[in-house]
């Protein structure tokens, strides 16, 4: 082998190394953190408060992450997050879902919350995306707007629409999933979140999904909805407002 070939060998095993070691340390990390009794760690009392427990003229349940303990479980084990509430509201045939999950600091990769969307995880169940739209951005009920988030329109294998906005947060801000539909996570991105949290750790997290059996624009002007909405943007959605420059 000549010398450019043995540089690039000595290139390609050093990149392999470093991203095995990344990889190794992203799951050290995981586990220090889970302490070994991850379930007990897991409540809603975060986003009491926060998520409206009723909307005016809709009937509010909380719905569990599985069908049963043992799928519950698994879903827990397979997203440790540290909080998070599903609760859907209805209203005739009319229907709205908010989901919600919470990472604290450290808690967890940013790459591997940001691989579990819908695009991935509603797919991989046998529902079809059957439209998408990329970094929409919303206006908040009594003005300015939300961050870009991911809209979809699901059809179920039972054949039922579902209308989908979901937005990922890293320590406030909106991750950028980039113009494409995220059923695989974009390669480079994967390997800088995973370096970057093997070395420095991730921020705070959330992820926010909406869905209703409705397209949101058939929502608009309904008081509930948008009491949702503006629970949602209190919670970090809103764009912070632009500070008007000062005049010369």
């Amino acid at each position: 082998m000549d010398r450019r070939g043995k540089f690039k060998a000595g290139a390609l095993l050093i990149g392999a190394l470093v991203l095995v070691a990344g990889v190794v340390l992203q799951v050290f990390r995981v586990r220090d953190l889970s302490g070994g009794d991850v379930l007990s760690q897991r409540t809603t009392d975060y986003f009491n408060g926060k998520v409206p427990a009723e909307l005016p003229g809709w009937q509010a349940r909380d719905e569990p992450l599985g069908a049963n303990e043992l799928l519950r479980g698994q879903v827990e084990a397979m997203l440790n997050y540290d909080a998070y509430v599903y609760r859907v509201f209805t209203r005739g045939d009319k229907q709205i879902g908010v989901y919600l999950a919470y990472w604290r600091k450290d808690r967890m990769p940013v790459s591997r919350v940001a691989s579990h969307t819908p695009d991935r995880c509603w797919t991989e169940n046998g529902w079809t995306c059957e439209s998408m739209k990329f970094n929409e951005v919303w206006l908040v009920p009594g003005g300015g707007s939300f961050q870009p988030g991911q809209r979809r329109v699901f059809m179920a294998p039972n054949n039922n629409r579902e209308n989908v906005m979901f937005w990922h947060l890293v320590n406030g801000k909106a991750f950028d999933f980039g113009e494409r539909f995220t059923l695989f996570t974009h390669p480079g991105k994967w390997l800088r979140d995973t370096l970057a949290y093997a070395a420095l750790g991730s921020g705070e997290q959330c992820f926010i999904r909406l869905t209703s059996n409705r397209p949101f624009e058939e929502l608009a002007g309904d008081p509930g909805w948008e009491q949702l909405l503006a629970a949602l943007g209190k919670l970090g959605l809103a764009e912070a407002p632009v500070a008007p420059r000062p005049e010369t």
